[in-house]
């Protein structure tokens, strides 16, 4: 036990890695090309728009490379392992600009930036995908999973906080490149731990059953209704996520007026309250259900946001920021815990593991959501009289940012909890699923 547990804490190390590039991304990568380095919000929303076209190519096809070479040779190591040193690279990439940077030239600028984009994106896809197909493979019940969620989480808490709150106080020190460096260099060494609990926590089916064909598995995936339902939810619950983050520091900044240690401060307690509520939230899910507990938390974190509308200060935000730790606790574990019962019920009907394609067509949705906060957030910016690094903005960029932040993510909420509302699998169903997988593994066994 001893041994697994440790293997087990290994393995949720790489959501540190996860957590910290793409909080850093969501949170100030529209910040930093257009509040820093001027590109036109319009231009850079226009930009994410196509990276989400892009992740309708790219997710689905590296997942099914995922499932095909999993299918053969039993792992997906290789893809992290290997992965790694590309990825840190093309993460560090993205931060290297400055506001002399190719001579001041827009346009070199803006390519480099689509560029740099899509290349981080392509690598953070192919290492984390199988990163996080291998989760519902290698834990199986649901106690399993919900508290393997919840070490994730409690990784994923911490990369939050160091990726969200802190890049404004390092940047202000050290510069925005350096800031990237550092956080490539701690991702990879993360994401190797996670390596290191992944080789101890492979699965050995003796005779790994071919993957199915590309078209076929796209089918099998979309007849799969709690799947659809799922994505759609959690569509509407990355959204939120990332959208927040993207919006918070320009609220924070302009909105609060709290720049460098107090507005380090502000974001991370966002993150530094859920670390509180993890594990309380795992217990509540396994006792009562994934479904019902996700139902929960949605009402909590949106009546937690509403309180923005009204904050002025930094004392205000400061305590609005720790309430929005209860709910969001919540959410952060059940994602996974979710996604991995709807695999399990597709692999009693296909009877082959398909994580590759579920992830895959998974981070299709949540690439989209964050696609899609770009060109919303840029045309919010660019309609309310929003002005780059400017001292004091107009009321009505006040008044936008404050939409941005309470109307649209609450509008999101409501969206994400009607469809959770339909959502088959309950409690009940989930344990009985559970039951069917392990006495179709049991007979796979028994007729090898």
């Amino acid at each position: 036990m001893a041994v697994k547990s440790r293997a087990e804490w290994l393995y949720s190390a790489g959501q540190l890695a996860s957590a910290l590039v793409m909080a850093t991304f969501s949170g100030f990568i529209n910040f930093f090309y257009i509040d820093y380095l001027k590109l036109s919000p319009i231009f850079v929303g226009q930009v994410m728009l196509f990276y989400g076209i892009y992740n309708a190519i790219n997710d689905p096809l590296l997942g099914q490379v995922s499932d095909i070479y999993k299918s053969k040779h039993q792992t997906r190591v290789p893809f992290v392992k290997y992965g790694i040193l590309p990825f840190i690279v093309a993460f560090a990439l993205l931060w290297l600009p400055g506001t002399s940077s190719f001579g001041g030239s827009t346009l070199i600028l803006s390519i480099y930036f689509i560029l740099a984009l899509f290349l981080f994106d392509g690598l953070y896809t192919l290492v984390f995908l199988n990163y996080t197909a291998l989760y519902p493979e290698a834990f199986r019940t649901s106690s399993e999973r919900n508290s393997v969620s919840a070490k994730r989480q409690v990784f994923g808490i911490v990369g939050n906080i160091v990726g969200y709150a802190a890049p404004p106080l390092l940047a202000a020190l050290m510069g925005w490149s350096l800031t990237g460096i550092i956080f490539a260099v701690v991702a990879g060494i993360f994401i190797w731990l996670s390596v290191l609990g992944i080789e101890s926590l492979q699965t050995q089916d003796a005779e790994p059953a071919p993957a199915l064909p590309l078209r076929e598995s796209l089918q099998e995936t979309f007849k799969n209704k709690a799947f659809v339902l799922y994505v759609l939810a959690s569509f509407f619950l990355q959204f939120t996520f990332v959208f927040m983050q993207a919006v918070l520091p320009f609220y924070v900044k302009y909105v609060l007026g709290s720049e460098g240690l107090q507005q380090t401060l502000i974001l991370g307690t966002v993150f530094i309250s859920s670390l509180f509520f993890v594990f309380g939230w795992s217990r509540i899910s396994t006792k009562k259900g994934a479904k019902w507990t996700v139902l929960v938390c949605i009402v909590i974190f949106a009546l937690s946001l509403v309180p923005y509308f009204f904050a002025k200060s930094f004392v205000h935000g400061l305590l609005i920021a720790a309430t929005n730790g209860i709910g969001l606790a919540g959410l952060m574990i059940l994602i996974d815990v979710l996604i991995a019962d709807v695999i399990d019920l597709d692999y009693l009907k296909t009877k082959k593991r398909r994580e590759g394609m579920y992830y895959g067509m998974n981070a299709l949705i949540i690439r989209l959501g964050i696609s899609l906060q770009g060109p919303l957030l840029g045309y919010i910016l660019d309609r309310s009289g929003y002005v780059a690094d400017s001292l004091q903005q107009v009321p009505s960029a006040i008044t936008g940012l404050k939409i941005a932040l309470v109307v649209v993510p609450v509008i999101a909420l409501a969206c994400s909890f009607l469809v959770f509302l339909l959502y088959p699998l309950g409690k009940k169903e989930v344990d009985d699923i559970k039951l069917q997988v392990k006495n179709l593994e049991a007979g796979s066994e028994i007729s090898q």
